[in-house]
C-alpha cells in the first residue's frame, strides 16, 4: 500500500475538493486521474459533492494525521446539511459509499444527484478578493466551502460577485468533470478577476443572507435531525395553517396554487416556481427517501408559511387536535327514551366533511333502538369545539317499542330523505339512457354515492348491473393505435439534450399512468406500441453517437476545441472507452471533421 509522505493542511472554510487539488498540484503528477489514484485508489478525473473510498485515503495519509471520517464531511464538506436530510438508510448508504465504493457506484447509491435544483452549484464558485487575500496570505488560491450554495451570489465577507467563469474567453475556473481548480490568480488565458460589490441592503441579496443563514443552522443541528423529523416538523405546520384537514387529506393543489401566488422572481434564484407543476415534484417533495433534493423549496416553503426552516424544527406546535364532539360517553337524545340524560353510550361512527368543516358523530341506543345524531362546526383548528346543534333521527328498528318511540320523538325521519333521493333517482334515470354505473357517477356523483350507502339495495335494482374487471371485453385494436400516437407525441416531447440512454421506461414515463400500465400489463397484445417504443430505445452505443454533440460542446467551454479522437474520447466520458467500438470512432471523426477541429494523427 502507497504511504503519503505529505498532504496539504486544511485552509479556512476549505472546500474538500480544492484539498485534492492542492495535493495534486505539490505531487507533481501530471494528470488528476493520477493524484486520486494515489490518495483513493481509483482512476478519475471527476470530483463529487462527496469524496469515495475515503478510507483508502484515510489509511495512506502520513502518521501523526489529525484527520477523522467525521472531521472531513463535517469540515470539508456539506455533507452535515444533507445528513440533516438523509433517513437512516440513506446514511449508511452513503457511508458505506463514501468509505469504501466499488468502481462502477453510481450516484444511486448514495451520491446526491448534481441538477439544476442541487442545493451544492454545479459551477465552483470564486470570489475575487478572496482569490487575492488567499494568494497574498497562503501563497495559494482555493475553494471555499461556503461560495459552493447555488442560490448564494456574492461573497458574504467583501460583498462582490462570485465569479465561476472569465468573462473575455468564457473559461471556467473549475470543473467537477475534468477535476481542474484555479491555481493563479487569473485565468489560464491571463484575464484578470473582475471584483464588482453588490449593494448588500438590496432585497434579494439580504434574502440570500438570511437563506444561509437557516442552511448553517441546520448543518450544525445534523446530529438532532433526520428526514422523519423534517417531514413531520413540515407536516405540523401545514396542518396548522390549513393544508391538512382533520381527516389527514393533503390539500396539494391549494397548497400549490396559494404558493404560486405568493412567489415572486427573486424567488426564482433559490427555486424555480415552474417545479411545481412536475408531476415527479408533487408525488416526492415530501417523501423522506427524496427530500434532499428539495432542500431549496423548504427555505421557501418555511417562509411562506410565515416562519423559518429553523423556527418549524424548533417548534413544538402538535399534528393534531382536540376530538371534536368529544370522545363519550353519551345520553341519547330521544326525550321519551328511558335513558334520556344518562350518558351509557360509548361507541359512535364519525365523518367529517373536510370542504364544509362540518364534523358529525351518530351512535344507536341500546334500550329505545334510537339513532342520536350531533353534528357542529370547529372555527379554528386550535380551538375546542364551543358551539353544536343536535338533530336526531329515528332508527328502523322493527319493534313496537321503537314506533312508540319514533311517534312521539323530536328529529327528522330519515325514511322521508330516503323517498326524497329515491325520486331524484328516478326522475334521472327516466331522462337518460345510462349505459353503465361510470355515466351515472359523472351526471349525479352525490346523489349514486349517497344510495349506495343508505339504500343500497333499492339502487342496485335499478342501474346496469357492476361488470366484473375480469369480464370487461377492451378493443386492443383501437387501443393499440391510440397508444401508438400517445407514445409518438411523448417522444416528440423529450428534449434533445437528454443525458441518459433512452430506455423503455423513459419512454413510458412520459405516459399517463393508466396508459403506462396499460402497456406494461398488455405489450404482448399490443404490436403496434411495441413497435413504437422500441424505435426509439437506445443501446449503449446508440446513445455514446447522440451524445457526441452535446460533449463537445461541455469540451468547447472548458476550453478545448481542435482535438484527436482518442482526445475527444479521453476529454468527454469513459464511457465511450468501456462501451465504444470502430463505429462510435468513426461517428466521432466525422463530426470532428464537419466542425473543421479534427487532428488527424
Amino acid at each position: 500500500m502507497i504511504q503519503l509522505l505529505t498532504f496539504p493542511e486544511p485552509l479556512p472554510d476549505e472546500d474538500f475538493r480544492s484539498l485534492i487539488y492542492r495535493y495534486h498540484l505539490r505531487s507533481g503528477n501530471s494528470e488528476i486521474m493520477q493524484s486520486k489514484h494515489d490518495l483513493f485508489g481509483v482512476r478519475s478525473y471527476k470530483h463529487t459533492f462527496f469524496p469515495k473510498n475515503l478510507q483508502v485515503l484515510l489509511d495512506r495519509l502520513p502518521e501523526g494525521h489529525p484527520f477523522s471520517l467525521e472531521q472531513i464531511l463535517n469540515d470539508y464538506t456539506w455533507y452535515g446539511l444533507y445528513r440533516a436530510f438523509f433517513t437512516v438508510e440513506r446514511h449508511k448508504i452513503m457511508l458505506k459509499a463514501i468509505m469504501a465504493s466499488s468502481p462502477d457506484q453510481r450516484n444511486s447509491k448514495g451520491q446526491p444527484a448534481n441538477t439544476a435544483n442541487s442545493i451544492i452549484s454545479s459551477e465552483m464558485k470564486y470570489c475575487p478578493l478572496c482569490i487575492f487575500n488567499d494568494y497574498e496570505q497562503y501563497g495559494e488560491i482555493y475553494l471555499h466551502r461556503q461560495h459552493q450554495i447555488s442560490f448564494l451570489k456574492f461573497c458574504p465577507y467583501h460583498n462582490v460577485q462570485l465569479i465561476a467563469k472569465c468573462r473575455e474567453c468564457d473559461v471556467l475556473y473549475g470543473s467537477n468533470e475534468t477535476g481542474q481548480l484555479l491555481r493563479q490568480p487569473y485565468c489560464k488565458n491571463g484575464h484578470a478577476f473582475p471584483a464588482e460589490h453588490i449593494d448588500i441592503n438590496q432585497a434579494k441579496y439580504q434574502l440570500q443572507i438570511e437563506l444561509m443563514e437557516e442552511l448553517l443552522y441546520v448543518r450544525y443541528h445534523y446530529k438532532d435531525l433526520t428526514a422523519l423529523k423534517i417531514q413531520i416538523k413540515l407536516y405540523q405546520h401545514l396542518f396548522q395553517q390549513g393544508y391538512i384537514t382533520i381527516s389527514g387529506t393533503f390539500l396539494k393543489k391549494k397548497l400549490f396554487e396559494d404558493y404560486k401566488n405568493w412567489h415572486t422572481i427573486p424567488y426564482n434564484d433559490i427555486f424555480d416556481v415552474n417545479n411545481l407543476s412536475s408531476l415527479y415534484f408533487q408525488n416526492s417533495f415530501l417523501k423522506p427517501e427524496c427530500m434532499p433534493q428539495f432542500i431549496n423549496f423548504y427555505l421557501l416553503l418555511a417562509k411562506f408559511l410565515n416562519s423559518s426552516l429553523r423556527e418549524i424544527l424548533l417548534s413544538k406546535k402538535p399534528y393534531a387536535t382536540s376530538i371534536p364532539l368529544g370522545h363519550g360517553p353519551w345520553t341519547c337524545l330521544n326525550p321519551e327514551c328511558n335513558n334520556k340524560g344518562q350518558p351509557i353510550i360509548r361507541t359512535c361512527t364519525r365523518k367529517t366533511n373536510d370542504r364544509t368543516g362540518l364534523f358529525l358523530i351518530r351512535y344507536n341506543c341500546q334500550g329505545c333502538g334510537y339513532e342520536s345524531l350531533i353534528q357542529g362546526f370547529v372555527p379554528e383548528l386550535e380551538t375546542l369545539l364551543t358551539s353544536h346543534e343536535y338533530v336526531s333521527k329515528g332508527s328502523l328498528m322493527h319493534n313496537e317499542a321503537t314506533l312508540a318511540y319514533k311517534q312521539i320523538a323530536v328529529g327528522v325521519d330519515i325514511t322521508a330523505l330516503k323517498n326524497k333521493k329515491r325520486a331524484e333517482m328516478t326522475e334521472l334515470l327516466n331522462n337518460h339512457l345510462f349505459q353503465n354505473r361510470k355515466d351515472i357517477i359523472k351526471k349525479a356523483d352525490y346523489l349514486y354515492f349517497w344510495l349506495i350507502k343508505n339504500d343500497k339495495e333499492w339502487l342496485e335494482e335499478r342501474i346496469p348491473p357492476k361488470i366484473p374487471r375480469d369480464m370487461v371485453k377492451l378493443d386492443f385494436k383501437d387501443i393499440d393505435k391510440q397508444l401508438q400516437l400517445k407514445i409518438r407525441n411523448g417522444v416528440s416531447r423529450l428534449d434533445l439534450e437528454y443525458k441518459r440512454p433512452i430506455k423503455t421506461l423513459t419512454i413510458l414515463n412520459l405516459l399517463e399512468p393508466s396508459d403506462a400500465n396499460r402497456f406494461r400489463h398488455y405489450h404482448e397484445r399490443l404490436p403496434l406500441s411495441k413497435m413504437e417504443i422500441n424505435k426509439y430505445v437506445e443501446s449503449s452505443k446508440d446513445f455514446l453517437i447522440r451524445s457526441i454533440p452535446r460533449n463537445y460542446a461541455k469540451l468547447v467551454k472548458l476550453g478545448y476545441v481542435s482535438m484527436t479522437v482518442k482526445e475527444f474520447k479521453v476529454k468527454a466520458s469513459i464511457s465511450y472507452h468501456l462501451h465504444g467500438d470502430e463505429d462510435v470512432d468513426k461517428h466521432i471523426r466525422n463530426f470532428l471533421q464537419k466542425k473543421g477541429v479534427l487532428i488527424d494523427r
